[in-house]
């Protein structure tokens, strides 16, 4: 079994806490083994996505460009995966996909999880909630939560028309914020 860990590096790794929190977690989980730091194995280059693969050793650390991307079109699909691990193989995941979307909103037992590279965050005009229920609690999500920035709550997809916007959230984009009505037949959803 293989992971990663994807970081940012502006001029230090952002969210360093959070990442080894998740990476030692899931080394104890799966191998058993003590407590890391994975700034031991990273190079501060400034402005670099960093993805780190490890099993029970690190196995490869890759350098990249930051990119912006636009994120307009979304579909929601129902799917029962799992992904409560930050697991290097992503076939499954990235089979969800749908081409002319940029990305698609998962729905678990009715229940809005993550898109297939982000967790979710929806506006109602007085607070920002996240799901309760997400795939993968990632890194970025857990400081804004611990910051009470964003509130954890079950959020069933026929909910979605009481929101205003969404933000997509991980350590590389940050906290994306989006218009709902990019969320393909929004108006339609009962």
């Amino acid at each position: 079994m293989r992971f990663i860990e994807t970081l940012l590096i502006t001029d230090k790794i952002e969210n360093l806490n959070y990442h080894n929190n998740r990476f030692n977690k899931t080394r104890k989980d799966f191998f058993n083994l003590k407590k890391d730091n994975l700034q031991k194995y990273v190079k501060i280059i400034p402005n670099k996505r960093v993805r780190i693969t490890y099993s029970k050793e690190i196995e490869k650390i890759e350098y990249f460009e930051l990119k912006k991307r636009e994120f307009k079109k979304f579909k929601l699909i129902h799917s029962n995966i799992e992904y409560s691990y930050k697991y290097a193989e992503r076939k499954k995941l990235n089979a969800l996909k749908e081409k002319g979307y940029d990305e698609v909103i998962i729905v678990k037992n009715g229940l809005i999880t993550d898109t297939t590279i982000s967790n979710l965050a929806f506006f109602d005009g007085k607070k920002w909630y996240t799901p309760q229920t997400p795939l993968l609690k990632g890194t970025k999500r857990e400081e804004l939560i611990r910051k009470k920035l964003i509130y954890p709550k079950k959020i069933h997809y026929k909910e979605l028309k009481n929101f205003k916007k969404f933000a997509m959230i991980n350590a590389i984009i940050g906290f994306y914020e989006i218009d709902i009505t990019s969320i393909e037949n929004f108006d339609k959803i009962k």
